[in-house]
């Protein structure tokens, strides 16, 4: 089951993430867990509008619950959306958050 990141303060200590991953279109700050999972999504208004922000985070929910079993354990993301995010597709959205399960 992944926790969802909520409250600015969590938000606040991927600043300090000691390990991270990028792919071109996202950056993902890791840090260490204490209880499973928790997922965190930024996306600024830089990236799109509103309608576009709002359906991409949408899809990052519906991929993290397809692979919520596939990602590690012991591990904090906060998924930030980078320029041009907003207008890729299901299948490229998917096979760059796939970056994610090697996340450790």
């Amino acid at each position: 089951m992944i926790r969802w990141i909520k409250a600015h303060q969590e938000y606040m200590e991927f600043t300090c993430a000691t390990h991270s991953k990028k792919t071109e279109h996202f950056f993902v700050p890791c840090l260490p867990a204490d209880q499973g999972p928790a997922l965190g999504i930024t996306i600024s208004k830089k990236v799109a509008k509103a309608v576009k922000r709002n359906r991409l985070k949408r899809r990052i929910r519906a991929w993290a619950q397809q692979n919520s079993s596939s990602l590690p354990q012991d591990c904090r993301m906060n998924i930030i959306a980078r320029s041009g995010a907003g207008e890729l597709s299901w299948l490229q959205i998917c096979q760059q958050l796939e970056v994610l399960i090697a996340c450790k």
